[in-house]
């Protein structure tokens, strides 16, 4: 997936191979990750990822595995989300999936909800984020 506008706003939609690969070079690069890429599987056979399509590739990538400060309550608050968003140096965008805009790079960034999010002993961690840099120019 990767940041598209719509007449209904900002949303997630349909990236290529290529987009997937940049989409997780810049999670890296702007989370101090390490999402790799493991390999990638093409079958004619029906997908069994939801919003895959028949004879179209998946990815199959790995990433650090995160480790909850507390197993009952994994994941942070909406007001935990918005400060490390902004402490990065991202606004809130407006008519999107859970979005923010970093203005100074172009990054946006969907789906910043907190399931995609977990709080750490080490602080706020992101993962699986739908992002991409300078989409539209």
């Amino acid at each position: 997936m990767m940041p598209e506008w719509s007449p209904e706003g900002w949303k997630p939609a349909y990236a290529t191979p290529l987009e997937y690969l940049e989409r997780f070079i810049l999670h890296n690069a702007l989370f101090q990750d390490d999402v790799r890429l493991e390999g990638v599987v093409i079958t004619a056979q029906p997908p069994a990822l939801v919003g895959a399509v028949p004879g179209g590739c998946s990815m199959v990538i790995s990433q650090r595995w995160l480790i909850a400060a507390d197993d009952q309550n994994p994941h942070p608050i909406v007001s935990q989300i918005s400060a490390y968003m902004q402490e990065r140096g991202f606004k809130p965008l407006p008519d999107s999936f859970f979005g923010w805009f970093r203005e100074d790079d172009g990054v946006i960034v969907l789906d910043a909800k907190p399931d995609n999010f977990v709080l750490t002993p080490d602080g706020i961690l992101p993962f699986d984020l739908v992002l991409a840099r300078g989409v539209g120019d």
